[in-house]
């Protein structure tokens, strides 16, 4: 395997032709890969997420908005990242709710996760 930091390919683990069955496919499920970097072994273990079902009805803006939900910012940091009001930011997080039925960012954030589990985890 080639060192990047040694003038190595950093892609070669990705590339079929050099490593055969490296292409990730998601519902694969997890991935294992080893590389060398600076003289020491590296193990990186790839998760595919799931592809998000947005509420029914929602918007791209919604979307970004939900996306930024799931990374955990409140509405103040919402409104900062998308140089809004916090006034807009809640009034669109208001209709987001409800056409999730939902109450809350936390409510929204377990409805938007909850197929994430795979059915052989449980």
């Amino acid at each position: 395997m080639s060192d990047p930091k040694d003038g190595g390919d950093p892609t070669e683990l990705t590339n079929p032709e050099t490593n055969p069955g490296s292409e990730v496919n998601p519902e694969d499920g997890p991935r294992v890969s080893r590389m060398r970097v600076g003289g020491e072994d590296i193990i990186v273990l790839s998760v595919p997420l799931p592809k998000l079902q947005y509420p029914e009805g929602t918007t791209g803006a919604e979307h970004e908005i939900i996306d930024l939900v799931l990374q955990g910012l409140t509405a103040k940091e919402i409104a900062e990242q998308r140089g809004a009001s916090l006034r807009t930011v809640t009034t669109q997080l208001g209709t987001i709710f409800r056409k999730a039925s939902v109450n809350s960012q936390a409510e929204l954030i377990a409805i938007m996760t909850e197929g994430v589990a795979r059915d052989d985890d449980e």
